[in-house]
């Protein structure tokens, strides 16, 4: 007669790898949860600086105005930078309304993660005109993540030329610092 062995774990056995990998997994899941946050604000980043990149550029060779904002459900340019899409599209009489759907030329989607707070002055749009100059529409987006920690955050600026510069730290605090040099805060 031939006996068959069966084999597998004995309690202790089983409590033992349970608990082993409870413990990889406590300290690893935080350092890959800051892997995902990271990774998703270097997205948003990202497709921000293309898309105003894109935008002026877009001015320069269809020898037209071109804005960039969230658009309302009028289609009109709004202040709500995190909940809405970006629109860029061709605004020639430089309305700051979309009339035509065929004048998007590009949408960046909203942020999914953290909050994006435009600074526009009094405006609630970036405009570029066919020279690529974004004169009466300088300002900046400020990024910060849900948690309001201003050393994730990150800044960029739209100057005169209508070039996108992305905040630094030069002062080496761990914080970008704004055109003044000052630390960046979340609101």
């Amino acid at each position: 007669m031939i006996s068959q062995m069966h084999r597998g774990l004995t309690l202790i056995e089983l409590l033992l790898v349970i608990t082993i990998l409870s413990i990889a997994l406590g300290i690893g899941a935080p350092s890959f949860s800051k892997l995902i946050e990271n990774g998703e604000r270097k997205t948003t980043r990202n497709d921000l600086l293309t898309g105003i990149s894109f935008a002026r550029t877009q001015a320069i060779t269809r020898g037209t105005n071109v804005t960039l904002c969230p658009l309302d459900a009028t289609k009109q340019c709004s202040r709500d930078w995190s909940g809405l899409p970006i629109t860029i599209f061709a605004d020639p009489e430089r309305k700051r309304t979309l009339t035509d759907p065929a004048a998007i030329l590009r949408v960046i989607e909203a942020p999914i993660h953290g909050i994006l707070y435009g600074r526009t002055g009094i405006r609630k749009h970036f405009g570029f005109r066919s020279t690529g100059m974004a004169r009466e529409s300088i300002g900046h987006l400020l990024w910060c993540p849900n948690t309001g920690n201003a050393s994730d955050a990150f800044q960029i600026r739209i100057n005169m030329g209508g070039r996108p510069i992305l905040a630094r730290d030069t002062d080496g605090s761990g914080i970008a610092e704004d055109a003044y040099g000052r630390d960046l805060i979340c609101p």
